[in-house]
């Protein structure tokens, strides 16, 4: 094992991207990704789990932060195989290759593996996922518990943001729309804790250091409905409010199920980071005043 090495897993998406731009200042980084247009980046399918176990043993990193997934609820529900290779599948091949050689593995997981009807959920409240999306996850984290390492699970909240390389985020489509003027139509009864993709960059970047194994939840401090999400969007990002429109989640039908609740309790992750876990309103001023 290299002393100040990392491995990162997913490095040219939405939050792969965040996390990318910060650890290259502290870590000696292998990134990998799915494209093969973006530079200095491995381009690695990680379902070749001959080609990923071979990358471990070469760069033999302290720490392997595994970000790539389908993350795409209703990608997965049509393609449940699919989403089983990289999800699960995937995750088991990075988890074997880091206790091969006794790398701690944080495994960036989701909300998703509850079924919303409880809200301010703890790290040991049981899971029962609604989704394909989320059965997978739930089936990814139950290796990573068993396995031998000093592993985490890291369930992150709805991530919003402005992307840095790759991927995209529900408050970037909000601000396309509002910029060009158009309606936004939002859920006002479907509640997350939603968390600034910096913030949750910081927030794994200090687990890859910690020696804290488990669950932890990774969020913002701040249970909301995407409504109220967009309001204060619009308060501090001076868009027109007025384009908003309020909507029940329960009158739109998508492939696969979404739960109405799925906010996370902080409580451990305050105990355990040093990282701010911030609010709503203090993630989007922080992200507007860095445009």
């Amino acid at each position: 094992m290299t002393e100040r090495a990392m491995l990162i897993s997913g490095a040219s998406g939405f939050l792969g991207g965040a996390l990318y731009h910060k650890a290259v200042h502290l870590w000696r980084v292998t990134a990998l990704c799915h494209s093969k247009s973006m530079p200095g980046m491995l381009p690695v399918d990680l379902t070749d789990a001959a080609k990923v176990r071979t990358i471990v043993r070469a760069v033999k990193p302290r720490v392997i932060l595994h970000l790539a997934a389908n993350a795409n609820l209703d990608s997965c529900e049509k393609e449940p195989q699919q989403a089983h290779a990289v999800n699960v599948a995937a995750t088991a091949t990075l988890l074997q290759a880091a206790d091969d050689i006794g790398a701690r593995l944080v495994f960036v997981s989701t909300d998703m593996v509850f079924d919303g009807h409880q809200g301010n959920y703890h790290e040991l409240d049981p899971v029962a996922p609604l989704s394909v999306y989320g059965d997978t996850k739930v089936a990814a984290e139950k290796r990573v518990l068993a396995a031998k390492g000093p592993h985490v699970v890291a369930r992150a909240a709805l991530i919003y943001g402005r992307p840095r390389l790759g991927g995209s985020s529900f408050s970037e489509w909000i601000e396309k729309r509002l910029q060009a003027r158009q309606p936004v139509t939002l859920y006002n009864d479907q509640f997350r804790t939603p968390v600034w993709v910096e913030n949750l960059a910081d927030q794994l970047l200090e687990l890859a250091c910690n020696d804290y194994c488990g669950i932890l939840h990774c969020a913002g401090s701040e249970r909301i409905d995407r409504l109220g999400f967009g309001r204060i969007l619009c308060q501090k990002a001076g868009y027109d409010a007025h384009l908003l429109i309020p909507s029940s989640m329960h009158d739109h039908i998508t492939p696969a199920p979404r739960p109405a609740d799925v906010s996370l309790n902080v409580e451990l992750a305050r105990q355990i980071l040093h990282t701010p876990l911030l609010s709503v309103e203090e993630g989007i001023s922080q992200m507007t005043a860095k445009a």
